[in-house]
């Protein structure tokens, strides 16, 4: 049997995270689908019922998973890897992520077959579907202030979001992405968090957080334990308890709109 699971979790596609079904509109009882891609995350699937995942279906396009039961004010995107799938990694750190606010989990809007999706270059696109989730989820218009995660190609993702939109994506949590933060790039960041596992390279995300830091941006580097690449490791929960933190430790800058 155990080694029947470790096959299973071997069998990852790209960022190697195995992945859940998107056709479950809510997630009291996860499947073994659903704790297989979650355990394959990093994840601890919360059974208590105090949170809950949802489904956003819009009436066209691909879904949004929403993590509901948030206990803080704060906005969190968490943008999956090529050929990933965003509800395991939703489900790897909901209590952690739930202290600060909601999180949501767009599905990318590429098939690479099945469930699973990666990233086309429509920027405005995904920032209307993120809004659009955040609506649904009773975050209204102008949202600003938006903390945006990104795993390797969403941290590209995440990084475009945060360069034409400044004003609204003002947090960053960048994991494993493929290439580095230029310097002098992002300077009106907030905050931010580079990561990286232990058995995946981890200088291009020592250089993005050396290249903020330069720019004056609260920069950290941290390293997720037994984290290949696609994973969050052993204790996702833990880790990115203490990046959220240091996003809110670090309130948005005000800008001279604010100021007027």
């Amino acid at each position: 049997m155990r080694a029947c699971i470790l096959l299973c979790l071997a069998m990852t596609a790209c960022d190697g995270a195995r992945r859940a079904s998107p056709t479950a509109k809510t997630e009291p009882r996860p499947s073994t689908e659903t704790q297989l891609a979650a355990a394959a995350a990093g994840a601890t699937v919360p059974t208590d019922g105090a949170l809950r995942v949802e489904t956003f279906q819009p009436s066209s396009g691909p879904p949004t998973f929403v993590l509901r039961g948030p206990r803080g004010p704060a906005r969190i995107v968490f943008l999956h890897g090529m050929c990933g799938h965003g509800l395991g990694y939703l489900q790897a750190f909901p209590r952690a992520a739930a202290k600060h606010g909601t999180l949501i989990a767009p599905q990318g809007d590429v098939s690479c077959g099945g469930p699973w999706s990666k990233w086309s270059a429509n920027l405005s696109e995904l920032d209307r579907r993120i809004g659009e989730a955040f609506a649904s989820a009773g975050h209204a218009e102008p949202l600003r202030d938006i903390w945006v995660i990104g795993l390797s190609q969403g941290a590209t993702r995440a990084v475009e979001l945060a360069r034409k939109w400044p004003e609204r994506y003002t947090h960053l949590i960048g994991i494993a992405a493929p290439t580095a933060i230029r310097p002098g790039e992002l300077k009106s960041l907030s905050a931010a968090v580079m990561m990286a596992g232990d058995r995946d390279r981890r200088d291009i995300m020592q250089q993005s957080q050396r290249a903020l830091s330069a720019s004056r941006v609260p920069a950290l580097f941290l390293l997720m334990p037994e984290a290949p690449h696609g994973s969050l490791g052993r204790s996702p929960e833990t880790t990115m308890a203490t990046a959220l933190t240091h996003l809110a430790e670090h309130p948005r800058r005000l800008t001279p709109k604010d100021e007027r």
